[in-house]
């Protein structure tokens, strides 16, 4: 496995532990009332929309696969195992129902739309996220309300891409490609 599909293999795996885990936490919940109402507490929500951030990050993760043809039966595995890990959630959410119609706005429309305004001069390339391999635009649909591009040692990431990276896969941001 060559370098670039090694590191979009890391931040995968580590996708799938995060929804494992949410998984097993809800799934101890034992009276749908009790998983109701924890879902639709602030703390519940906001945990909620962090997952939806991370979802995010793995929609992102298989659209740079595919664009650098990077998918490997292993990385198609994985992302297989993260889209039913995320579905398994998703599930949760039924107890939840005003969460999930708040997610299904903020989560499920595509990412990264291009501005109609822009002019074919506007059209530069953009720097690609050192994380996700695609190309970094504001992130207009972003809860947590940090939508700007981070640059950092010459690389450019999403903001929810390199939050991701150092909170669940390594303390050092990987260099951009």
């Amino acid at each position: 496995m060559n370098s670039e599909a090694a590191h979009l293999m890391r931040c995968l795996q580590q996708i799938h532990k995060v929804f494992s885990n949410a998984n097993e936490i809800l799934a101890g919940i034992s009276q749908p009332s009790v998983c109701s109402e924890v879902l639709l507490s602030a703390p519940g929500t906001a945990y909620i929309l962090g997952l939806s951030e991370v979802y995010r990050v793995s929609k992102r993760l298989e659209e740079g696969m595919k664009a650098r043809r990077a998918e490997s039966d292993a990385l198609l595995h994985c992302l297989r195992k993260v889209d039913l890990a995320w579905n398994n959630l998703l599930s949760f959410l039924a107890f939840g129902h005003s969460v999930f119609q708040m997610l299904n706005v903020n989560l499920l429309e595509p990412p990264g739309e291009s501005d109609p305004r822009l002019s074919a001069s506007d059209l530069a390339p953009e720097p690609v996220c050192g994380v996700c391999l695609t190309e970094v635009k504001r992130e207009p649909q972003v809860s947590s309300g940090n939508s700007d591009p981070i640059m950092y040692e010459g690389n450019c990431y999403h903001a929810s891409c390199a939050n991701f990276w150092l909170n669940c896969v390594d303390a050092t941001l990987p260099g951009g490609t």
